[in-house]
């Protein structure tokens, strides 16, 4: 008796796994079928159709990713960058859960973290994008490659918002990092000149003189690693322009003069690498 106890018990324990193994195999065609339909719409334009049968594929099979960005890439296609509409709100909010929700699958996938900071750089979310790359930067400390290029995103997403001290820092530990890298160096010149530029208006003469001989210490030491850097010699030549307005600003005509020749000099000297590295190509 106890036998046969035991044989219909464990008949009915293998008719239960086939069971589920079917059905699960049944929801995993389903919603095979449920992403080609939504493939297809996404295909043709229909990104809020689209949407609904790349749900219906998740919810079929939750724990297969590629839905999730998919739906992601829809909601990110329907935002209109920097409206403030509700419907528009909602758009970018759904783009960011669900590229977040496929980078629980693939957290090493480059394009849905690019994909991500464009949206939040889009929406002005300039915090829960720095948040999101801080977070980044720390589970990647020991390979130094990716924390430079994770500092780099860090100094633009700041750059973006405004917070032009945070920005520089970030820059600056990049730089330290990267040692080897004029770009790092380049950058952070660049930086300098755009504040003295668009901004030297609000900021005093001492300030001002400051920003214009740390960008060109920065992109001398740029030039110096790299053969025909016209792009550094370029901003090298912007800053001694900015240099002449500060002399004559503060009455020092001499130096105007001065300060002007020598971005006259700089840009023909770009102009002369530019010509070198094109005709390289």
């Amino acid at each position: 008796m106890r036998l046969k106890h035991r044989a219909l018990s464990l008949a009915l324990a293998v008719s239960l796994v086939a069971a589920t193994g079917c059905k699960q195999t049944i929801n995993h065609l389903k919603s095979n079928y449920n992403i080609k339909q939504g493939n297809q719409l996404y295909k043709a334009g229909d990104h809020a159709k689209a949407i609904d049968f790349y749900k219906k594929a998740i919810r079929l099979n939750p724990d297969f990713g590629l839905p999730y960005y998919d739906t992601a890439l829809c909601y990110m296609a329907l935002y209109k960058p920097g409206s403030k509409h509700p419907k528009d709100q909602e758009y970018l909010q759904g783009a960011v859960d669900y590229f977040n929700r496929f980078l629980r699958f693939e957290p090493n996938n480059e394009d849905a973290k690019n994909f991500l900071m464009t949206v939040y750089m889009q929406g002005e979310r300039y915090d829960d994008a720095a948040a999101f790359f801080e977070k980044e930067l720390k589970a990647k400390q020991g390979n130094p490659q990716a924390a430079s290029q994770l500092m780099q995103r860090l100094g633009m997403i700041y750059a973006k918002k405004g917070d032009f001290e945070t920005s520089l820092d970030w820059y600056k530990k990049r730089a330290e990092l990267d040692k080897n890298s004029p770009e790092a160096l380049y950058t952070i010149g660049v930086l300098c000149w755009d504040k003295v530029y668009h901004q030297g208006a609000n900021l005093d003469n001492e300030k001002r003189s400051q920003l214009i001989e740390m960008g060109l210490d920065y992109l001398n030491r740029a030039v110096s690693m790299k053969v025909d850097y016209f792009e550094a010699v370029s901003y090298v030549n912007l800053l001694y322009r900015e240099k002449g307005k500060l002399a004559q600003l503060t009455g020092n005509l001499e130096d105007v003069a001065k300060y002007n020749e020598e971005a006259d000099k700089n840009l023909k000297l770009a102009l002369e690498m530019r010509k070198r590295v094109m005709a390289k190509k």
